[in-house]
């Protein structure tokens, strides 16, 4: 109790994140494919296949995303059932939860006179569409979130005490971000530019690198078994990542790349985490002028007062490796796990100005409680709809695929689920995001390969067996199933017959495929 009383703050704070987290609870699986890939990894942990694909007929070895959150996918899958999505949801909003904890402890180490800034900050983001969004889903954005609070929180608890068992735990952290996150690796370059700059112990420096080994223990599993490393950053090198065979962007692509990702995170994404929502109008403007303008100076005060290198260099090279992914991916869920560093950087600057202090500080507590405001506001009307399907859910993700509101996606889940009793069981079924078809289908299935040769489709669907194909119903000239595989399909429309589609909306549908085909 007396634990309680002296932290009624924080546990109050916890408690608002919790009811906060259950009113936006998502049951619906995602519908981006990453979220079907992590839990199809912990399936093979759960199966004693470690990291293998095994929605793949070949099931080999996984290349891109590290263990950890496979793992822990799989505990929870061990505990609760392979099927139970719900409670890997759960798990999600527990590590959410967590995260609003350490970030109040750890803003209590960086501005310690000011315990109304540090509330206001932690309900940001308790409230911030950008973290409780994915605080229900089957990703690692929480728990990456969790990892680098953890981190940040035992870096300035050496930075006090100078103890090296306090560094052997900032370094146990980081070595767990990198096995949680393909970018997870930065967290020590920044480590060694903060010893450069700022220690210089050889001691520190062994540790560091030890440490930097042992992250990188799966990398070089992965280079011992099948002679590539990781595809998290070959892929920043691509043209295109769908299509791999097209080459690697041109050097003057790829500097436009970062240049127009660079206004895509400060003119949309970061201010989106202010505000909810960005629209260009005049009274949007200081979510992004003020973000961006503290952030700038943040960088500035750091090196001239040479105080928080780490931090600086942290976020940094983590925006740079943001700003090198192709456009599409230039979203707000991979600036999140940053946001709460963000918020410590830019509210370090504002207290750091003595020019006309109180005016500047006052102006930064409304910027934040509009924050605040607008959040909650863009999300409210959500709720209702979420209630709803959380309290008319049987915990069967395949049966909350009837509250999805979007056709598209609901008829590809719909089509799953309908092979999933009306296909052989030996069925390979080839098709966009194979991972989240495996889920609702329990078949095996392969990705298009997205080329223009014939011979390569042909070789590449006899090699797998391939039995049924989702067709993509679409006309959109953009879409890389309309400009690759569908064209293969109505090119050989004679060994493809109709299997199954939702008629009221045929967005997708499914066609079983003539094996003599292969023969060709």
């Amino acid at each position: 109790m007396e634990f309680i009383k002296k932290n009624y703050i924080v546990f109050i704070l916890i408690v608002i994140g919790l009811l906060w987290g259950i009113l936006n609870f998502d049951i619906l699986l995602n519908q981006g494919g990453d979220n079907g890939r992590y839990i199809m990894l912990g399936r093979s942990i759960l199966e004693g296949k470690f990291m293998r694909e095994v929605n793949t007929p070949a099931e080999e070895l996984h290349k891109q995303y590290p263990p950890l959150f496979p793992l822990v996918l799989s505990f929870v899958m061990a505990i609760f059932g392979k099927e139970n999505i719900f409670m890997m949801k759960v798990f999600s909003l527990i590590f959410y939860l967590l995260s609003i904890f350490v970030f109040y402890n750890l803003l209590d180490r960086y501005i310690r006179n000011n315990k109304f800034l540090n509330i206001l900050l932690v309900l940001l983001f308790i409230f911030a569409k950008n973290i409780v969004e994915w605080s229900s889903l089957v990703l690692t954005e929480s728990f990456f979130t969790l990892l680098v609070l953890l981190i940040f929180l035992f870096f300035s608890k050496y930075r006090e005490s100078k103890k090296e068992s306090d560094f052997i735990m900032f370094l146990i952290f980081c070595t767990l971000s990198t096995f949680a996150r393909g970018n997870g690796a930065i967290v020590f370059i920044a480590t060694f530019i903060y010893l450069i700059l700022s220690e210089r112990n050889k001691k520190l420096f062994f540790l560091t690198f030890i440490f930097l080994l042992i992250s990188q223990s799966w990398a070089f599993y992965i280079f011992i078994k099948t002679g590539h490393t990781s595809s998290y950053f070959q892929q920043v090198v691509y043209k295109n990542i769908y299509l791999p065979q097209e080459g690697y962007i041109s050097l003057g692509d790829f500097f436009k790349r970062i240049f127009l990702n660079i206004l895509t995170y400060f003119t949309t994404v970061i201010p989106r985490t202010f505000s909810a929502d960005i629209d260009l109008k005049w009274y949007y403007v200081p979510f992004v002028i003020i973000p961006f303008t503290l952030f700038i100076g943040s960088i500035f005060f750091s090196f001239y007062k040479k105080k928080y290198v780490f931090e600086i260099s942290f976020i940094l090279l983590n925006l740079i490796l943001l700003l090198m992914w192709p456009e599409y991916f230039s979203t707000d869920r991979f600036f999140a796990p940053f946001f709460s560093l963000f918020l410590v950087l830019i509210s370090l600057f504002v207290l750091s100005i003595n020019f006309k202090k109180e005016i500047f500080l006052n102006l930064y507590y409304l910027f934040v409680s509009i924050s605040i405001i607008l959040n909650i506001s863009y999300l409210v009307p959500e709720i209702p709809r979420k209630i709803y399907m959380l309290s008319e859910t049987d915990f069967n993700f395949r049966n909350d695929n009837r509250f999805r509101p979007e056709y598209g996606i609901r008829t590809f889940f719909d089509l799953a689920i309908w092979a999933r009793e009306n296909t052989e069981k030996d069925a390979v079924i080839m098709t966009v995001k194979p991972e989240l078809f495996y889920l609702y289908s329990d078949r095996k299935t392969v990705l298009f390969p997205y080329t223009y040769d014939d011979s390569t489709v042909i070789n590449y669907m006899k090699k797998n067996n391939v039995s049924y194909v989702v067709f993509e119903n679409t006309e959109n000239p953009n879409r890389h199933a309309n400009l690759t595989i569908n064209v293969f399909i109505k090119s050989h429309q004679g060994y493809f017959s109709y299997a199954y589609t939702v008629e009221e909306r045929p967005l997708y549908m499914l066609l079983k495929v003539d094996k003599n085909l292969y023969s060709e």
